[in-house]
């Protein structure tokens, strides 16, 4: 009786609906955790002295461009917080291609807010994740779309046009951010 009642219970559980592998594995996180805190509070206090050292200049002023290029050394060089690196992560953000198409046939720049690396300056590279999609392909998404994106998370400093990222997400998933 104990036997068959096992096989019963074997065969039940066989029958069972199987979650997808990514289903609840994938910590859904906020662009802020990618961020070092000592990184952030150090950054805002440079960036209080960039602001007094340019309230009284000309945006013609050749300082300003100067003060602008250590900006973006500093940006570019932003550590990364290595909290989700090796995990499953899902993290929503807005979409900027990088191939002429304008699709996800390729990989794409994933930021928190909209407009960013369209205009400049691009946020700091802790701020910018490089999107490799899935080998089927993915989601057709425009430019700026708001999507949400589930998969491995790594670190990868990566220069585009666009700005330079510090962090890789092998997507398993792509889905419309609603």
């Amino acid at each position: 009786m104990k036997k068959l009642l096992l096989i019963t219970l074997s065969f039940l559980a066989l029958m069972l609906p199987i979650p997808p592998s990514h289903a609840q594995t994938h910590k859904e996180i906020f662009w802020d955790e990618l961020i070092p805190p000592e990184w952030a509070r150090q950054t805002a206090k440079e960036f209080a002295k960039f602001f007094q050292k340019t309230g009284s200049m000309q945006d013609s002023d050749p300082r300003i461009d100067d003060l602008y290029d250590k900006l973006r050394k500093h940006w570019d060089a932003a550590p990364i917080s290595k909290k989700y690196i090796g995990k499953p992560i899902r993290i929503s953000g807005y979409v900027v291609p990088l191939d002429a198409e304008r699709s996800l046939s390729r990989e794409f720049l994933l930021v928190p807010y909209f407009g960013a690396c369209i205009h400049t300056p691009s946020p700091p590279a802790n701020q910018i994740i490089l999107v490799v999609p899935p080998a089927t392909g993915g989601l057709k998404v425009r430019s700026m779309d708001a999507v949400w994106v589930d998969g491995i998370l790594s670190e990868s400093r990566v220069d585009t046009d666009m700005g330079r990222s510090a962090y890789k997400l092998e997507a398993i998933k792509i889905a419309p951010f609603k």
